[in-house]
């Protein structure tokens, strides 16, 4: 079921990106350098009854906060978690709308009771799940207490780090969601099977992740001069991931790897988001994040593991700004000639029948399988909403 579109103000509202700048223009900011997203008075939406003012565990836990060069950080992740990064959050979540025709899951799910959202971040995703099957019990997760308390009714947030034992019963969850969580976790297998352990048979998990830009045709780095000081950054921050033991990118978003784990019907597809911001106001509202993106995504790593200046840092992540910003806005470029890639995969936890037949079918030889446990990766062009869809 789709959900509404927004007020189209939070299109007009977006930060004005000079599309006159050259390459050597400073760079322009506002009060307010994000879209009117009015998330903090979220109530007005809801009557009494459907107000839930003490979301569960919340801030039962002491929070493990920490403020480095002026960035507000939970623990080992290398995101920070104050209030700019909130409000970055918020915009990424209304360009993911766009991408997917404001649906906010490509699986199918009929009557669900129950919805895990892994790395929940603000909410917004939980809260629209939520609103939608509102007899079902949503929680999010994370490890930074930067929900809102009045939500609905049937939405809860957590507070608990997800690598450790999940303290959930077996059997019980119809999806599992997790995005925008590249470099979240050191071991990724453990992850997932924790969350085919909460799957309740024919249960869906659902990730999505930023590609790492590599190995397309038209992928995104290969638009910039072999000069620019993009490539140097991004090498240097997959390396300081890597020695972080969180490596950024898409290498755990693989068939092979939730075949191994025991998924069925693993599914693969990847969305081509337009950075081609000069006409397109979704476009800009993107750029705005991305530009964002560079600084909330890599200060910490750069520092920590790569011992950079943090004024050192500032400054590289300052000119990837700056050519990222000339990519986009320049109108002699081809339509959408600068886009970033999303991979989504999606994967279902199979059936007592299907694996009891399974099991008698390898017994049998492999010749009788069931064909609808069979897993493999595939590319669906069948929901590529306002991106396109490349292959993976």
């Amino acid at each position: 079921m789709p959900l509404p579109e927004p007020d189209t103000d939070v299109h007009e509202n977006i930060l004005e990106v000079d599309d006159e700048d050259g390459e050597s223009a400073e760079p322009h900011y506002a009060a307010s350098v994000y879209p009117v997203i009015p998330v903090r008075s979220r109530a007005g939406r809801f009557d009494a009854a459907t107000i839930n003012s003490s979301s569960r565990s919340l801030y039962e836990e002491e929070l493990d906060y920490v403020m480095e060069n002026g960035r507000r950080y939970c623990g080992d992740y290398m995101f920070p978690n104050d209030d700019l990064e909130q409000d970055r959050l918020r915009v990424v979540h209304q360009v993911f709308l766009n991408v997917f025709n404001f649906e906010l899951t490509s699986v199918p799910l009929q009557d669900p009771r129950h919805i895990l959202d892994i790395g929940t971040g603000t909410g917004e995703w939980a809260i629209g799940m939520a609103e939608l099957y509102p007899t079902c019990e949503v929680v999010g997760v994370d490890i930074s207490a930067i929900q809102p308390t009045a939500v609905p009714h049937n939405v809860f947030f957590e507070i608990d780090d997800c690598e450790v034992e999940w303290m959930r019963p077996e059997n019980t969850v119809d999806l599992i969601h997790l995005r925008d969580m590249a470099g979240a976790f050191e071991d990724w297998d453990f992850i997932f099977r924790e969350a085919l352990n909460c799957l309740k048979p024919g249960g869906h998990i659902e990730a999505l992740d930023f590609h790492d830009q590599t190995g397309q045709t038209h992928h995104f780095l290969s638009t910039f001069p072999a000069d620019a000081q993009i490539h140097s950054f991004a090498r240097a921050i997959d390396e300081a991931s890597i020695k972080a033991g969180r490596r950024r990118g898409t290498h755990h978003l693989t068939a092979d790897r939730l075949e191994r784990l025991g998924f069925a019907d693993v599914k693969i597809s990847e969305h081509a988001i337009p950075l081609n911001a000069h006409n397109d106001s979704v476009a800009k509202m993107w750029l705005i994040a991305c530009l964002h993106t560079v600084e909330a995504g890599s200060l910490r790593l750069l520092t920590k593991y790569l011992d950079w200046d943090p004024a050192h840092a500032l400054e590289a992540c300052e000119e990837v700004c700056q050519e990222i910003k000339a990519k986009a806005l320049d109108r002699s470029a081809p339509p959408n000639s600068l886009q970033i890639s999303l991979r989504v995969l999606t994967a279902r936890k199979p059936t007592a029948e299907e694996l009891a037949h399974l099991k008698s079918s390898n017994e049998g030889g492999p010749s009788t399988a069931n064909p609808s446990v069979k897993n493999g990766t595939v590319v669906d062009d069948s929901y590529s909403g306002y991106g396109s869809t490349i292959g993976a």
